[in-house]
């Protein structure tokens, strides 16, 4: 009841604005691992890379990392793609893949020295406000993630990437 003791008035339902269902994102056809948790292999590391982003990291932030991985561990893919971030104006998928050519050019530049051109999109972990764990998911292997590169300041993807 409202302060006077009287009941608030009720908007018909055919003024209330439907609200969608929301359709939860479902994984890519290539990588149809729905219900199963995913796997990390390291081989595609790229340590050597010292530029915008690299993995010359200090022990909280190799924590911070190691953490965001075990949380991950322990959902499901279909959870991992389903998970959101923003608040109402700029909601959006937490982890997502972005399609390359939307990487910077440092980055386009580095995946062609490193032999990775041939990947259409890299797979982004978002940890936090700007930390950025970038890697691919390959259809030969759809459970596993190889991270390439840690992006602690949002520079692979600093446009395109706005979530």
């Amino acid at each position: 009841m409202s302060k006077g003791g009287k009941r608030p008035k009720r908007l018909p339902a055919s003024a209330v604005p439907e609200q969608p269902n929301r359709v939860p994102r479902r994984l890519p056809a290539s990588h149809d691992v729905d219900g199963q948790s995913p796997l990390w292999r390291l081989s595609l590391l790229d340590r050597d890379h010292q530029g915008s982003w690299s993995w010359g990291i200090d022990e909280a932030t190799l924590l911070k990392i190691v953490t965001l991985l075990r949380e991950m561990e322990s959902l499901t893919w279909t959870e991992i793609f389903n998970q959101q971030t923003g608040g109402k104006k700029r909601r959006g998928p937490r982890n997502k893949p972005i399609p390359v050519e939307n990487l910077c050019k440092e980055a386009q530049n580095r995946l062609r020295e490193l032999k990775l051109e041939e990947w259409d999109e890299l797979f982004r972990f978002r940890e936090g406000n700007m930390g950025r764990l970038w890697g691919v998911l390959t259809p030969e292997h759809p459970r596993v993630f190889y991270p390439i590169w840690w992006d602690a300041d949002h520079r692979v993807c600093p446009g395109k990437d706005r979530d």
